[in-house]
């Protein structure tokens, strides 16, 4: 568009001033052919994969030059040619673009109008208008500079917000130092506070970074009565003296007013407990959370700063969310952990002690019987204490940190099940039948644990409730599967034909530590009453 306007310039330059017009037409009409071809290419290409950027800057002061000193020296028409490079050169090349051309431009306005001593003393010469275009050039470079430089700092804070992330929230702690570490990070900041109090907790915690150390307080919640003003509580603010009360209010959409209200915009306990001059504030919530961050003497105030603050909250935000998650995962951990302890208690010692309270008070009757018989009973009721006390243990020890009886190691199911019936049989005085198929196979021992476990629920469930006298174990394994049924000669649990697990979920019903333990494993469990007996079939998933 300037070649374009620079052949009518040149037409109607020449109508005034009868110079010689052929080679300056000539220079224009190269130089706009150029220019459409440059056009063109640089429309046509990549923006990542431009070059030459450097040689047609060269080209365009030294075309403007030339059509300069071909007319009027600095009074020139085609002055208007000389802020397009210096546009051109910030947008390329920033502050360094705009201070290099700007004085090539200078030195090249100076030659042409002042170097000729004639001109400078001769009152006809047009010496105001050079004056004023070198002034201003001058203020234009000024500003050009200030604005690349600017724009290099902004681009450096938006480069510092990915070169590096805040780190992750690790156990149960607030990650209050890693926001603000990364927080000074990007603003170049050497303190950084965050205030912010929890909907569920009685605290105002407050962190304090300062070169590098942070430290975390926990405070009463009225410590500062209020960290801003009610109309500033969801604002940002660009605070330039927090003593006087001199802040700069984000309205939304870059709109900022000063504060004008009577009341102190901040807490004057706050601004004196930090020592707070200049900062950037900006307010985030998670859930009943509420916090604000305030980044003390930032190297300058810019209203830039709010919007890469608020960028910067955003992320601390996800961090708190981080944290948050969390401890409600470890929470419900927690009662995860505490459930699954009390159905082992359930299933193993409540249900051991059953059993010996059932044989003790079998003792009774005995007191005429030989005392050989007698002793074998006893010696068999401490086998069977003997017994339990050592799963006890074992259990108690899988509890340690870095323990856990459902570790990978595998088990012969064969031996385990042996050592169960015999158990089951001397606890509960019934008989008792396994058959495992195949015969012979191993499985991880936390999933040996758990059918040992369901299997000696069922067994305790037939004989307690349904007062069975036999009980059938069958174990069945193969590539998808685990199945695991227990058939009993017991009354049953009252109602007649197959009943699913999703039935058993919804109407509460069948024994409750086998539905728990069953889902836990992501199986399903079944009860049937087939001719006199009842079964429980359980069905797992075979581990991969």
């Amino acid at each position: 568009m300037l070649a374009a306007g620079s052949i009518c310039i040149a037409w109607l330059d020449s109508m005034q001033a009868p110079l010689p017009p052929e080679p300056m037409y000539a220079l224009l009409v190269a130089y706009f052919c150029y220019a459409v071809i440059v056009a063109i290419l640089a429309w046509r290409t990549e923006i990542a994969t431009v070059r030459g950027t450097f040689i047609r800057h060269v080209i365009d002061i030294l075309a403007f030059a030339a059509f300069m000193s071909m007319t009027d020296g600095a009074s020139s028409p085609f002055f208007v040619l000389i802020p397009f490079t210096l546009l051109s050169a910030t947008l390329h090349w920033r502050w360094r673009g705009a201070f290099w051309s700007g004085l090539v431009c200078l030195l090249i306005l100076l030659y042409l109008g002042y170097f000729d001593t004639r001109d400078l003393f001769d009152p006809d010469a047009d010496t105001t208008t050079n004056v004023s275009r070198l002034l201003f050039i001058f203020v234009a470079a000024v500003l050009l500079i200030w604005l690349g430089a600017h724009q290099e700092a902004v681009r450096a804070e938006l480069l510092r917000l990915v070169q590096r992330t805040p780190a992750l929230p690790q156990g149960r702690e607030w990650p209050a130092a890693a926001a603000l570490e990364y927080a000074a990070h990007v603003m170049l900041v050497k303190r950084a506070l965050l205030i912010w109090s929890d909907g569920e907790e009685p605290w105002t915690y407050v962190a304090l970074w300062k070169n590098g150390v942070c430290k975390v307080t926990q405070m009463p919640p009225d410590a500062f009565e209020f960290w801003t003003d009610k109309t500033l509580q969801q604002r940002s603010l660009l605070i330039s003296d927090a003593a006087r009360g001199r802040l700069l209010v984000h309205k939304g959409d870059g709109r900022f007013d000063w504060w004008t209200g009577e009341r102190p915009p901040l807490s004057p306990a706050l601004v004196d407990t930090f020592s707070l001059t200049s900062a950037v504030s900006v307010h985030f919530e998670v859930g009943d959370l509420q916090a604000r961050l305030f980044l003390l003497e930032p190297p300058a105030l810019t209203l830039d700063d709010v919007a890469i603050t608020e960028i910067i909250a955003d992320r601390i935000k996800a961090l708190f969310e981080q944290a948050m998650l969390v401890r409600r995962l470890s929470d419900e951990a927690a009662v995860e952990e505490r459930i699954r302890i009390g159905r082992d208690l359930h299933d193993g010692v409540l249900q051991t002690l059953a059993g010996t309270a059932l044989q003790l008070q079998s003792l009774r009757p005995m007191g005429q019987q030989p005392p050989d018989d007698l002793e074998e009973r006893l010696t068999a009721i401490q086998s069977m204490l003997v017994d339990e006390q050592r799963e006890l243990r074992t259990f108690i020890r899988a509890l340690e940190p870095g323990r856990e009886h459902g570790n990978a190691a595998e088990v012969q199911l064969e031996h385990q099940f042996a050592v169960l019936a015999d158990r089951l049989m001397l606890q509960w005085q019934i008989d008792v039948d396994v058959a495992l198929d195949p015969a012979k196979v191993r499985l991880p021992m936390g999933l040996t644990y758990e059918l040992a476990r369901m299997t000696s629920e069922a067994t305790a469930n037939a004989v307690r409730h349904g007062h069975a006298q036999k009980v059938r174990i069958k174990l069945r394994t193969d590539r998808e599967a685990i199945t695991l049924t227990v058939d009993d000669d017991g009354v049953g649990f009252g109602f007649g034909g197959r009943v699913e697990h999703a039935e058993l979920e919804h109407k509460k019903m069948g024994p409750r530590s086998l539905r728990e333990r069953t889902a836990a494993r992501g199986g399903r469990l079944s009860i049937d009453r087939i001719a006199e007996w009842t079964r429980v079939m359980i069905m797992l998933p075979m581990p991969r």
